[in-house]
């Protein structure tokens, strides 16, 4: 048996290739389309540069506060919704997010099926934990993801919420983080039980 890997074709920006890359950006979709996560998610506005009194010669303090307002801006421009789980010491101003993630977690006593795990944590800083509604941020955005995703066909079978607790990531932030479960069929890598690059005929 050989490998045939001279003839490679692979198109990386479909994230219709994989079944993880397509499942999250289904998952990426729905959750930028809610505008609930928005608000609740709190999303800060940017600060207004400050104006020169001679543009051509601005003084120390000027510049100084010029530049103290555009480091804001950059740490509160942050991505909100991420399809990843690492989170910490990311940023220093009060913001909140949704992260999740996607796992295989195994195949069943039939290897044509297996079991993915969809984790999402929500995370809102501790500053920032009450809402005018009289719950928590926290609370109030898993409740929203739930809504949004147990028992969906969205990513092509059911998902189960199976677990919902609650943790402290980073010493700042409070959350509630998700599990969803789907079985799935084990298309990739089980189909005939060969690797599309081995050749066994030379």
């Amino acid at each position: 048996m050989k490998r045939d890997l001279a003839n490679i074709t692979r198109d990386l920006e479909n994230t219709k290739n994989n079944d993880i890359i397509r499942k999250k950006a289904i998952v990426q979709k729905i959750f930028e389309e809610d505008p609930d996560l928005w608000e609740l998610l709190g999303t800060k506005p940017k600060m207004p540069k400050n104006k020169f009194a001679d543009p051509d010669n601005p003084t120390e303090e000027e510049l100084q506060k010029r530049k103290e307002i555009e480091e804001y801006n950059e740490r509160i421009t942050h991505k909100q919704i991420l399809p990843y789980l690492k989170l910490i010491g990311i940023q220093k101003e009060v913001l909140n997010f949704i992260a999740f993630d996607l796992e295989d977690r195994g195949v069943s006593f039939n290897p044509a099926l297996k079991e993915q795990q969809l984790t999402v944590m929500c995370l809102v800083h501790e500053n920032d934990v009450d809402t005018e509604y009289g719950i928590c941020r926290q609370d109030l955005l898993a409740y929203v993801v739930k809504d949004l995703l147990s028992w969906t066909n969205s990513l092509g079978k059911q998902l189960q919420c199976t677990k919902d607790y609650q943790d402290i990531i980073d010493f700042k932030y409070y959350a509630r983080i998700l599990h969803f479960t789907i079985t799935e069929p084990n298309t990739q890598g089980y189909m005939g039980r060969n690797n599309s690059y081995d050749r066994f005929k030379v």
